[in-house]
């Protein structure tokens, strides 16, 4: 595969970071505090996160336009990013070459997690397995396997890994944090935007897991 011209592959590359924060980040967000609601309880969950959902206009559009070709494009550039690099953490062990190497790792598990996740929800009540009503119901069920709850923890923090130092390594190929001050503030900032999200993240699960009657 011939490399693009070096003013386009700059562009793309761009637009591929802009994508993994605006979009794809985002949504990431909005999803894990959405599904923060589920320790609440089951009928909560439905009244305030899935029948909202599905009651916003245009809902199948914004789907297809704001989440599905986003991540399509960031894992299809970012694979051929991956395949046309060669990363030294190996033979040198700087922590931002494992840093590069684990978000390559952490994309592939994040990509595998999202099919898998999309499948085992969305597509479930497409394919009329599982009824929206019954969709918490479903998650509890399928979180009780402990083999499936460690599956959704890698996926989980893997995305959440993935989006953090994506929006690390964005600012500095935007040209936002140049200096190592800044990049130490920045480092920080990501850092707890991490925890916030993980602590959303292990709310969700806790509900799941331990659903409220």
């Amino acid at each position: 595969m011939s490399a693009p011209p070096l003013d386009r592959h700059f562009a793309l590359r761009k637009l591929h970071s802009l994508l993994g924060i605006v979009p794809i980040g985002a949504f990431l967000c909005f999803h894990l505090f959405e599904n923060s609601m589920a320790a609440k309880g089951g009928a909560h969950f439905y009244e305030h996160v899935i029948k909202t959902i599905d009651e916003m206009p245009y809902l199948e559009v914004m789907e297809i336009l704001v989440i599905t070709l986003p991540i399509l494009f960031h894992a299809i550039y970012g694979l051929w990013i991956w395949l046309g690099s060669r990363a030294n953490a190996i033979h040198y062990g700087y922590a931002r070459n494992w840093m590069y190497v684990l978000q390559r790792i952490t994309a592939a598990i994040t990509l595998a997690f999202i099919v898998l996740h999309v499948f085992g929800t969305r597509g479930q009540v497409l394919l009329g397995n599982v009824t929206k009503t019954g969709l918490f119901q479903y998650m509890v069920d399928s979180l009780a396997n402990p083999l499936v709850l460690g599956f959704y923890i890698l996926g989980i923090i893997s995305a959440i890994f993935h989006f953090c130092n994506g929006v690390w390594l964005a600012l500095i190929t935007w040209g936002v944090t140049i200096g190592p001050r800044s990049q130490k503030i920045s480092t920080v900032v990501c850092f707890g935007i991490g925890l916030i999200l993980i602590a959303f993240a292990a709310r969700a699960l806790s509900g799941f897991l331990a659903p409220l009657p």
